[in-house]
């Protein structure tokens, strides 16, 4: 580091930082840090690129916004702000393999303080305080009783029981993700790839299923018969596995949680298969074993050459995260032709459906007539980027305990492993039937299994059954040769009247709203939720969007915090808004009635026999509508004629644009691969969203359904006032 001194010093006034090079941008932001201290302010990062330049401003720059609103139960500022909007920058731009820094404005408009405890940055913990809150999370311990322990250890300690809230807040939230947070330089493990936390030789404490336990105990519980027989057995089974071919080629995986009766499930052992090994020359000192949040506690030896150097698998992440959701006891990552075939049938299908089965009896909670859903989530380049669609998925499909990866494979979980061991099995016969029955030109999804028609309504197989029909009237007995490969329907007013919309939907979700969240408040999804909301109503506040108010911090408490996202989503429902935040929010609320079974959905009579015949032809059904996708699924998975989504092909929401942006529908043109625009039809009672998808090329008709509103003359369109008229 090259310094340049100043040349002049002014006695109590607060002096910036001495110009000069560094070497990396974090040698130049500590520097800028420990100077501001010893002047009595401390400084923030304003703006950066981190490879490019750094904005470093006083922590009291900007300035406190006011409530837009006030009343009895808002609660009121008691001290003045801190923000004085202090005009202090200074800039870090990186020039070569340098860091330079330069004064954009070295002057505060503030006195030095006289207690730097003030300033938030002041109250940061050291990495070894960071590793004892860790340990006593892991051990349940509440932030008072960490505060407590900290205090003990260090009595000049500054930080409060929200700064620890905070850090409890993001482990977890990095658990949750598959990530860790980085280690203190004083532990002797580091991050692996996988987002695990590896120990070479044992630090001097451990936490084992949430109790801090001494090295000796620790390797104790490690080398007890518990483990060692799990660990004979993920081996025994992967060489089973190999023999069935689900393990071949170094590929799959397997995961058992170490059965102790003393501990609860959530929180046992875990014994995991290492990557990139053949699976039937594997012997139980192979495995890895883990703490029940991810933590490397044993690695395999090391093997002479040709082996690699052990690395633990990386469906690592996508284990745990079926562990946390569904309490599972085992999970199994097959690689079996038939799994992956099954999901190459139909490439644009997001599930997989089949019913009327022997073996779906042998899947945890179906039985003999009911139809098995096991969703499809699409590959990626490594198993460990799957984790974001994978716990989609999960939390989409309450009852699954599978997902299949396209071209790739299949995940399933179990109770115990031997559920999990059972299921597998089943599952794939389950996919090595339907595959038999599409050869043989058999519908697999139906409960007669009849054959698939062709496009002539004939019956047989190898049918092109890509194509749709043509509008127009439609006698059941005969087909006409069809023009639309696709067809895009609207639900409100389409499928769905609006008036089940606005009269029961709605309302629910208005009435339910703080029931839901004070029910669900510490839950990942709903703190998502909040997430979204907070975000949406700062935009909206800074645009002065009439009954946006600030939602209350979290240290204020649950109840507050609650009742400030309830005046929001209230103003928001009024002024007909439809932003994403307030739709997901909904959906959520709307999802616990369906399974309380508060909620029915309500499609028109025409709509399931409309369904099944373009099933029939081998038209693909999509749904496009305001309400989120998850939503779109409840309504018709809960239907007043029961299941209909085994009709449709997927679903769309304004996540892909608005309804009425001509952009939106040339995108779901492009996501459902179909080139020729005209050979998607569009169904929808809205106008401007059918000006729209026509501007894109798409053939256009408008329902007619009671409760709609009217239309202008001569609006240039076809109407139609069933779907079976299509």
């Amino acid at each position: 580091m090259e310094v340049r001194n100043p040349n002049e010093h002014a006695e109590n006034k607060m002096l910036p930082p001495p110009v000069g090079t560094f070497q990396t941008r974090e040698e130049l932001l500590k520097y800028v840090r420990d100077f501001a201290l010893t002047q009595g302010y401390m400084v923030s990062i304003k703006d950066s690129s981190k490879n490019r330049y750094v904005t470093i401003a006083c922590d009291r720059g900007g300035v406190y916004r006011k409530r837009l609103k006030t009343g009895e139960n808002m609660r009121q500022r008691k001290v003045p702000s801190r923000l004085t909007n202090c005009p202090f920058e200074v800039v870090g731009k990186k020039d070569d393999d340098l860091w330079t820094l330069t004064i954009k404005h070295g002057e505060h408009n503030h006195e030095p303080s006289k207690n730097m405890s003030d300033h938030p940055s002041c109250r940061r913990f050291t990495e070894e305080e960071i590793l004892l809150i860790r340990e006593m999370t892991a051990a349940g311990k509440r932030p008072r009783q960490i505060l407590k322990a900290l205090r003990q250890s260090n009595p000049s300690l500054t930080s409060d029981s929200r700064n620890v809230y905070n850090v409890k807040a993001k482990i977890r939230r990095e658990m949750v993700s598959g990530k860790k947070m980085e280690s203190p330089s004083t532990s002797s493990g580091a991050v692996n790839m996988n987002g695990l936390m590896e120990v070479g030789e044992p630090s001097e404490h451990m936490v084992l299923n949430g109790v801090v336990m001494g090295e000796s105990i620790c390797q104790a519980y490690l080398e007890s018969d518990a483990v060692k027989e799990t660990r004979s057995l993920a081996s025994e089974l992967c060489q089973h596995f190999y023999t069935l071919g689900w393990v071949s080629g170094t590929g799959g995986s397997i995961s058992i949680k170490v059965q102790d009766n003393s501990v609860p499930k959530s929180s046992q052992l875990i014994v995991m298969s290492p990557s990139g090994v053949q699976k039937e020359r594997m012997v139980p000192e192979d495995f890895y074993v883990l703490s029940s949040d991810g933590y490397i506690l044993s690695t395999p030896p090391l093997k002479p050459c040709p082996h690699n150097q052990p690395k633990c698998t990386d469906c690592a992440p996508l284990f745990l995260k079926a562990y946390e959701i569904r309490n599972a006891g085992a999970a199994i990552h097959s690689h079996g032709m038939e799994s992956c075939l099954v999901t190459m049938i139909h490439p644009l299908s997001k599930e997989f459906r089949i019913t009327h089965m022997e073996m779906i009896k042998g899947i945890q909670g179906h039985g003999y007539h009911d139809q098995l859903v096991v969703p499809i989530i699409e590959n990626t380049a490594r198993e460990g980027e799957l984790l974001e669609s994978l716990t989609e998925a999960i939390r989409a499909y309450p009852k699954t305990t599978a997902v299949l990866v396209r071209n790739h494979g299949v995940f399933i979980w179990g109770d115990s492993w031997i559920a999990a061991k059972t299921q597998a099995e089943c599952y794939h016969y389950l996919f090595d039937a339907a595959i038999k029955l599409h050869q043989l030109g058999l519908d697999w999804s139906t409960p007669s299994h009849g054959y698939v028609r062709n496009i002539n309504g004939t019956c047989g197989c190898g049918g092109n059954m890509s194509r749709g029909l043509k509008a127009g009237a439609l006698d059941i007995d005969y087909v006409i040769e069809p023009s639309q490969q696709c067809i895009l329907l609207d639900i409100e007013g389409t499928t769905t009247p609006l008036s089940f919309i606005t009269g029961v939907l709605f309302p629910y979700a208005k009435n339910n709203l703080v029931k839901h969240l004070a029910a669900s408040y510490d839950s990942e999804e709903t703190q998502h939720d909040i997430s979204l909301l907070r975000s949406q109503i700062q935009r909206d506040l800074e645009q002065g969007i009439v009954g946006a108010l600030p939602i209350a911090l979290d240290y204020m408490g649950k109840e507050m915090v609650i009742d400030t996202l309830a005046a929001n989503v209230e103003a928001m429902i009024q002024a007909d808004r439809k932003v994403t935040a307030l739709k997901q929010l909904q959906g959520h609320i709307w999802r616990t009635g369906f399974q309380n079974n508060e909620l029915n959905g309500v499609v028109f009579d025409d709509v399931p026999e409309a369904l099944e015949r373009w099933h029939a032809l081998g038209i693909k059904v999509y749904m496009y509508s305001s309400g989120s996708r998850e939503a779109q699924q409840l309504l018709f998975a809960n239907s007043n004629y029961g299941d209909l989504r085994k009709y449709m092909c997927g679903f769309f929401d304004t996540t892909i644009g608005d309804k009425n942006d001509t952009q939106s529908y040339a995108e779901i043109l492009r996501t459902v691969g179909v080139d020729t625009p005209a050979d998607m039809l569009f169904v929808t009672d809205i106008l401007q969203d059918a000006e729209a998808a026509r501007a894109a090329g798409l053939e256009v008709m408008i329902s007619i359904r009671p409760g709609n509103g009217p239309l202008p003359e001569n609006h240039g369109f076809r109407t139609i006032e069933s779907l079976l008229e299509i």
